[in-house]
């Protein structure tokens, strides 16, 4: 894999994290901003962040951090592996495309369709890189 994939793939690990921390700011009033001008623009309208959204919120931004740390490491270790890694790369591409079938999906169905759309971006952001890099056929 060239330097310049494997550079836009840290760096999207780093935006999954970055979603991550907004995401998990709407966990408490005092820093719920980011998370309800992303959601409010989302739903296209005002929204209501009730307790049982809060600990939602909370829950998927550690998750998205932890998500966006654990790709990092995945890719870290199949650089490192060099020839014979294309089952890990793989795996990292089946994680993704499980990760947007359902989360896209019950985006849609949940009126948040903004959301898959989105998700289409993120996925392409991470599928496009392998699939050109070569990493794949090895």
């Amino acid at each position: 894999m060239s330097k310049s994939y494997k550079n836009w793939l840290d760096a999207m690990c780093g935006v999954v994290v970055l979603f991550g921390f907004i995401m998990a700011s709407g966990a408490l009033p005092a820093t719920e901003w980011p998370a309800r001008l992303l959601l409010e623009w989302q739903n296209q309208g005002p929204l209501v962040i009730d307790r049982a959204a809060r600990v939602t919120l909370g829950v998927l931004g550690g998750v998205m951090c932890g998500w966006g740390v654990t790709l990092y490491a995945a890719f870290q270790a199949a650089h490192m592996i060099g020839e014979g890694s294309a089952r890990i790369w793989r795996l990292i591409l089946a994680s993704m495309i499980f990760w947007f079938v359902v989360d896209s999906s019950l985006s849609i169905a949940t009126g948040f369709a903004l959301n898959a759309l989105m998700n289409v971006g993120f996925l392409l952001a991470f599928v496009v890189p392998i699939s050109v890099s070569g990493v794949l056929r090895r």
